[in-house]
């Protein structure tokens, strides 16, 4: 039987870990082909590995073909990973990174900062404020990736603003890790919504999925958005791992009118679901409204499934919101 990509992923953090390099190589170069949508990151790994071994050569090589194929890493990634560590300041790779940087200039100008979605001609009278959705797309996802999760809402009277985080690991693959950058981009985006669109304060939700989901959470309880809750679709994400983390956002949070609202597939194996269903648990005790819902069967991946606990989620994180 096949080996799934989150086995094979597994067994390369687990031979890096155990300093078994050459094995890890091996291992990503005999399964890139069988996973196309995650050849950058079995990419990756080999250039880290090829370093690991001591075959500079090799992963210059392998960086520089896919400069050739029109692909880039983020400078992030390539500054900070440990396993590149002993090829900064060498020449031929530091002109490799700013081929890459300059790459990734050229594609991030034509993708948009923010994609807003509504009903033709609304949100535009101040008499007739739209509800707000904020919508964040998954880590190494773009928003336009995630727009399946999000347009129902926008056919059912809500104004979406879909931001694109600007923290980039490698072409089409963005990330929310920094909080700070984040908290700051979507304060800048909720101000530009603000100007261009009539909007209901009373009514504005975070929503996220995958780590997008986790970010909501944080945007919400920490009080950086002020929003009526969160809906965090698959969420995951380092907090989710350790639900402890959340008690003291969770307990500034319960002075405050806001709910949370948790869904999950029952048939994703790259969440936490003891997690998710921990920070429930820890959300309701707090007395905040939290509504946790399993979908039978469904996975990380859009769904329609997701759709319709979007709109019936909406409806909860509102309830009494006058």
């Amino acid at each position: 039987m096949k080996a799934s990509f989150e086995e094979i992923q597994q067994s390369i953090q687990t031979l890096y870990q155990r300093g078994d390099y050459a094995q890890a190589y091996d291992l990503a170069t005999q399964n890139a082909e069988h996973f196309p949508d995650q050849a950058p990151l079995f990419n990756y790994w080999r250039i880290c590995m090829a370093v690991r071994l001591g075959r500079n050569a090799e992963s210059l090589h392998l960086l520089s073909q896919s400069l050739e194929n029109s692909f880039w890493y983020g400078e992030t990634l390539l500054r900070k990973s440990p396993s590149l560590q002993s090829l900064q300041g060498d020449g031929e790779f530091e002109r490799l990174v700013e081929l890459n940087q300059q790459q990734q200039a050229k594609d991030q100008a034509a993708i948009y900062p923010l994609l807003t979605l509504r009903p033709e001609g609304a949100c535009q009278d101040d008499e007739n404020p739209c509800p707000l959705l904020i919508a964040l797309h998954a880590n190494g996802s773009t928003a336009q990736a995630s727009l399946d999760f999000w347009k129902h809402v926008a056919l059912n009277g809500w104004l979406v603003a879909a931001p694109q985080s600007s923290q980039a690991m490698w072409k089409d693959a963005y990330v929310w890790d920094d909080l700070e950058v984040t908290q700051s981009e979507i304060e800048h985006h909720l101000l530009s919504i603000s100007n261009r669109y009539a909007v209901d304060p009373r009514r504005i939700v975070v929503a996220g999925q995958s780590m997008g989901g986790e970010v909501a959470i944080w945007l919400v309880l920490s009080g950086a958005v002020e929003a009526r809750g969160f809906i965090a679709l698959a969420p995951g994400g380092p907090t989710l791992e350790e639900p402890d983390n959340w008690r003291e956002l969770v307990d500034g949070a319960s002075r405050r009118p806001v709910r949370g609202c948790l869904v999950y597939g029952d048939a994703d194996p790259t969440i936490s679901i003891h997690g998710i269903k921990m920070l429930a648990s820890m959300l309701n005790r707090a007395g905040i409204p939290c509504r946790l819902e399993r979908m039978p069967g469904v996975g990380h991946d859009f769904h329609p499934s997701y759709a319709a606990a979007l709109l019936s989620g909406l409806e909860y994180i509102l309830e009494g919101s006058g």
